[in-house]
């Protein structure tokens, strides 16, 4: 491959290089990066939440041109960098081979309220190392190195990008780990064995010294050209390159590897953000590549996506101001029973939100029923039955030889017509004969602390005299039995109480493991489960602190369930442990012309990745209205918009797209009066000289071209002689004419 290819690798270490003199004097190396932007006319990203910036680490000056902008403006950047201070290697022509940060997540430091005292100076350290022990690799230089990466990769905000801002400095020394280069090296098999265990998959990022002896392994490994490569800039340019053909994933087996847990799909308005979400939702569920289910044909893929929906797989709501925890996660909600002497009785009970709702479905054990069905329902109630008393009695003993269950309360009769609102047993009563379900889950308690069998519950309420007491009965299939397992912990801490049958608020899953921890019969629970997607529509609408809560934190990849890291907490009103389900993906959209992202909540933007969606007018080439291009206008306006306002508020190409099959002056008039011109009225607030220049009706030579005509008011004709002094002497109207006359679209 040729050296050319990494032409920027020179220029990188050579900026590393002269970085460091800047260790101890950043006020002044501020200064520079500020003189940049500005030379170049160029606005610098936020980096602190008031929009200040007073510190800087090494690799946060390098994300500034190493993340998702194009290479104009990347070469501007390094122009100015190269002027600035003083550089001799000519500026990078290509940039392959280099990954790239998120935009929304180029600083490798947290805000100043959030991050470490010492974390931008540890970041420094780090780099310092780095550049001794590549270009003098003593174990003196090793040690400090690996020492001061631990340290690092400790912080928040620091994750795999700090293998990558490693490779930007000294590509021939530093692996960069991104999830592409970690794929590809597992897949091409470069390393031992047991190197691959030891660093656990890389599921978790290998420490200083894991890091550097696998950098060392791979140089090692591929220096003699035997797989394709003999460098890390041509194994990152091969990962990324082979990406593109490598087949998918098996289904169900592996996670889809090309699209993040948690993606924010964001632009102007008409860009294709929904339309997204359904091609992103089918590619995750069915393991497949993105861009493999973009070529297929859209009808055929929405109707999949229906049909997910349907089965539950795939779930959707809407952020909005009022949108809040209760709806979302769970609250307390009023419950209304009545009885036959219309007698009104307020319960309240927890209710599970949306997303806990969802999680819950996403997280249940999968029982392979061809090897054992133990009836239970789709959504079973979990529920704790004293039968007797706690201990060895003889209501036990023949429960559990007749495969049933029995209860008391035997003076209220067969036929139960009278439970007043005091009586003891009118809950439990209830519980057992109206809201027990066949195929709900009982266990049995022996006492507060353990139960000694569960079961599933077969039949409907009986009432049976041949018994002297304990007359109310359900049959039961007992799956085990003669047990003594203590169950305060999946309890959420807490012991067995008095009632006679309650609801238990403890997970499925958590069931299952003790059935099969005694099952003599093989209960097996399907680990591998189906790919589930909630979609949040809007989702910078919303108060992000209010909605998620504690749960914020749950929702990163590294913190789900079956993760090294994974965590539950207790929710506040149930008590009962959550957390998300590895295999929940969250896709939110966002429209930019509501709000800017530099804006929205801090914890939303380092926890979801972003996914721009820029009007695209190659979707209209070819697209003509009589001889007119109807892409030559979308590109004109937006240009306009963009210098007006800014590119968050251009026009999304879905406008334009009914002229695809109807591309009559009709279908081009409805498109203007109904969603362009009310559109551009909501961008500049009714300011009809700039929608005016967007519409380009002050250059048109006559008014019948003009889509906002101008009247100019005689206000002594109106209101004679007043003192008032009157804001405008204009008034501006829609010209309905020129919405259907093919001149005025031409003269834009």
């Amino acid at each position: 491959m040729n050296e050319d290819t990494f032409n920027w690798s020179n220029f990188y270490e050579e900026f590393a290089t002269t970085l460091l003199k800047y260790k101890n004097d950043r006020e002044n190396l501020l200064s520079k990066i500020k003189s940049v932007y500005k030379e170049i006319g160029m606005k610098l990203p936020k980096m602190e939440n008031n929009g200040e910036i007073f510190d800087i680490d090494p690799f946060t000056v390098f994300g500034l041109f190493n993340k998702g902008i194009n290479d104009g403006n990347r070469k501007r950047i390094l122009g100015g960098i190269s002027s600035q201070f003083n550089l001799k290697n000519e500026i990078p022509y290509s940039f392959d081979g280099i990954p790239l940060v998120n935009n929304l997540s180029a600083a490798f430091f947290y805000f100043s309220e959030e991050r470490g005292k010492n974390d931008i100076n540890n970041l420094w350290e780090v780099f310092e190392s780095a550049i001794r022990y590549a270009d003098n690799p003593t174990q003196e230089n090793k040690l400090k190195i690996e020492s001061a990466y631990d340290k690092v990769i400790k912080q928040k905000g620091i994750q795999w990008n700090i293998t990558m801002g490693l490779y930007w400095i000294r590509p021939n020394t530093y692996i960069n780990l991104d999830s592409k280069n970690r794929e590809f090296i597992i897949s091409e098999k470069i390393l031992p064995e047991q190197f691959i265990k030891e660093i656990n998959q890389f599921k978790n990022i290998p420490n200083g010294e894991q890091y550097i002896q696998l950098c060392d392994l791979l140089l090692d490994k591929i220096k003699y050209g035997k797989y394709g490569y003999i460098n890390f800039k041509e194994l990152s340019f091969m990962a990324y390159e082979q990406d593109d053909y490598r087949p998918a994933v098996n289904k169900y087996n592996k996670q889809n590897t090309d699209i993040s847990k948690n993606t924010i799909l964001y632009g102007p308005p008409g860009t294709g953000k929904t339309y997204n979400t359904v091609m992103y939702a089918v590619a995750i569920i069915e393991n497949k590549k993105l861009e493999d289910i973009k070529r297929e044909n859209y009808t055929k893929v929405i109707d999949r996506y229906n049909k997910y929906k349907e089965d539950g797989v795939i779930e959707f709501t809407t952020f909005h101001q009022s949108y809040g925890y209760e709806e979302f996660i769970e609250g307390i909600k009023p419950v209304i029973h009545s009885d036959e002497e219309d007698e009104t009785d307020i319960q309240y009970e927890v209710v599970p939100g949306l997303f806990k709702k969802f999680c819950d479905i996403a997280g249940k054990p999968i029982l392979r029923k061809e090897k054992c069905d133990i009836g239970i329902n789709e959504s079973p109630t979990i529920w704790k039955i004293s039968l007797e008393g706690s201990g060895e009695n003889s209501t036990r003993t023949e429960c559990m030889r007749n495969n049933h269950i029995r209860i008391g309360y035997d003076e209220y009769g067969r036929e139960i017509t009278n439970l007043s609102k005091g009586d003891a047993g009118r809950n439990i009563l209830n519980y057992f004969i109206n809201d027990m379900s066949i195929g709900d889950i009982v266990m049995s308690c022996y006492d507060c602390n353990t139960v000694d069998a569960i079961g599933v519950v077969t039949g409907e309420y009986e009432w049976h005299d041949e018994y002297a007491e304990y007359k109310r009965l359900r049959k039961v299939n007992w799956i085990v039995k003669g047990i003594k397992e203590n169950i305060i912990k999946i309890n959420n801490g807490s012991r067995l109480s008095n009632p006679t049958v309650y609801k238990l608020r403890m997970d499925l899953s958590d069931v299952m493991e003790i059935i099969e921890k005694y099952s003599n019969n093989t209960i097996e629970v399907e680990e591998k489960k189906k790919n589930h997607i909630f979609i949040i529509d809007e989702i910078n609408r919303g108060n992000i602190s209010k909605i998620f809560g504690e749960l914020i934190t749950l929702i990163e990849p590294t913190k789900r369930i079956g993760q090294a890291e994974g965590q539950k907490v207790k929710l506040p009103y149930s008590q009962k442990l959550f957390g998300v389900p590895n295999n929940v993906y969250l896709i939110g959209t966002m429209n930019t012309a509501d709000r800017s992202i530099a804006t929205i909540d801090t914890a939303l933007r380092r926890r979801f990745n972003f996914k721009e969606m820029l009007p695209d007018s190659e979707v209209l080439d070819g697209i003509y209205v009589e001889d007119v291009s109807v892409k030559d206008i979308f590109i004109k306006m937006n240009k306009r918009i963009t210098v007006l306002f800014d590119r968050e508020h251009t026009l999304g190409h879905a406008y334009f797209l009914p002229l695809k099959d109807a591309p009559t002056i009709e279908t081009l008039a409805n498109i203007f009066e109904n969603s362009i011109i009310p559109l551009l009225q909501e961008y500049f607030y009714e300011d009809y000289e700039k929608i005016r220049l967007v519409l380009g009706d002050n250059q048109k030579d006559t008014e019948d071209k003009q889509f906002i005509t101008i009247e100019e008011n005689d206000y002594n004709d109106l209101f004679g002689d007043t003192d008032y002094e009157f804001d405008e002497m204009r008034t501006y109207k829609i010209n309905s004419f020129a919405l259907t006359n093919i001149e005025a679209y031409r003269s834009i």
